[in-house]
């Protein structure tokens, strides 16, 4: 949906030595939510007004951002990690555009990742390997991030619900192994969620090696926390199925949900951790209006609504040092 013609969608990307994940598909406008400090890192920031893409930048300590750097798909999201930025084009363009951040308006590289196979994420496994989720497909691709060259796939399509399909999404790594979440949405029946799953792939071989079911249904925000998993899911749109969920990669198994979408008033619609307990959750209500509310998944404990903020739909939001940024 369109929130507004006379807005941009953006995402925001802290570019730090550590990797960091963004999202963000409605349209919105910047809001600095915290102090600024001296340790804060530069933004790269994703734009869109729904046909067509930028690119903004924002060094640190500055207060005005660099404008149109590069011109990106209209739907974008983006992934920072060993030094370099991945743009992922997703459906339309079904392309990666890989940045360093010396020269943020000229790509180093643009690869396709196959016509129509809508790309979600992207993880890289060493110099020469990286993993793409594909929405549109049933096969995780296999790439050589250093040029874009395909090396395989591997078949997700035990996962398929209905309509065959798996929805595979985001991907994160801990030790050995990469973890892809299924949302399985059956689009033949208006995206109705199914059980949801995370896909276990063994790294040395490029193999499914298991899978851990969900305990809540369409997982969004998915973040690796030592050997944790702390996965977000909404499940269908108010039924207060959804919550935070923890999944313990030891034993292969969800811990069960730490708070639930009835306890936080509303649908998750994202989540950031600050640490690995405390963190803050998008909320979706009943009338649409977005809230961010910090969140404690050791006691349970949910905090008041953070002030300021428009009511409007939140499409991302980032930890950087003692910022919270939020794409209001």
């Amino acid at each position: 949906s369109t929130f507004g013609s006379d807005q941009d969608d953006f995402a925001i990307m802290p570019l730090r030595t550590y990797h960091h994940r963004i999202s963000g598909n409605r349209d919105v406008n910047l809001m600095f939510a915290a102090v600024r400090v001296s340790a804060q890192s530069d933004l790269l920031i994703l734009t869109s007004d729904f046909s067509t893409g930028s690119t903004a930048y924002l060094p640190n300590g500055a207060s005005t951002a660099q404008l149109h750097l590069l011109g990106i798909h209209s739907d974008a999201v983006g992934h920072y990690q060993n030094g370099m930025v991945y743009v992922i084009n997703r459906l339309g363009q079904d392309n990666i555009l890989v940045l360093d951040p010396a020269d943020l308006a000229t790509p180093v590289l643009q690869f396709s990742v196959g016509n129509g196979s809508n790309p979600r994420d992207i993880e890289i496994i060493s110099e020469a390997r990286a993993y793409v989720s594909r929405y549109e497909s049933t096969q995780l691709l296999v790439v050589d991030p250093r040029d874009g060259t395909e090396l395989g796939t591997i078949d997700l399509s035990a996962y398929a619900d209905d309509d065959g399909l798996p929805e595979m999404d985001q991907i994160v790594r801990i030790g050995d192994h990469a973890y892809v979440s299924c949302q399985r949405l059956d689009r033949n029946a208006g995206f109705v969620p199914s059980d949801a799953f995370l896909v276990i792939i063994d790294i040395n071989s490029d193999s499914v090696v298991g899978d851990i079911p969900l305990s809540a249904a369409n997982p969004n925000s998915v973040i690796a926390v030592g050997e944790r998993i702390i996965v977000s899911g909404s499940a269908g749109f108010g039924d207060r199925a959804g919550g935070i969920d923890i999944v313990d990669t030891r034993t292969a198994a969800s811990l069960g949900l730490a708070i639930t979408e009835t306890q936080l008033g509303g649908d998750m619609n994202g989540l950031v951790l600050r640490t690995s307990n405390a963190g803050f959750a998008v909320i979706l209500d009943d009338n649409f209006a977005n809230s961010v509310v910090p969140v404690n998944l050791a006691t349970g404990i949910i905090g008041t609504p953070l002030e300021g903020l428009s009511g409007g739909f939140v499409a991302t939001v980032a930890i950087d040092g003692n910022r919270l940024l939020i794409g209001d």
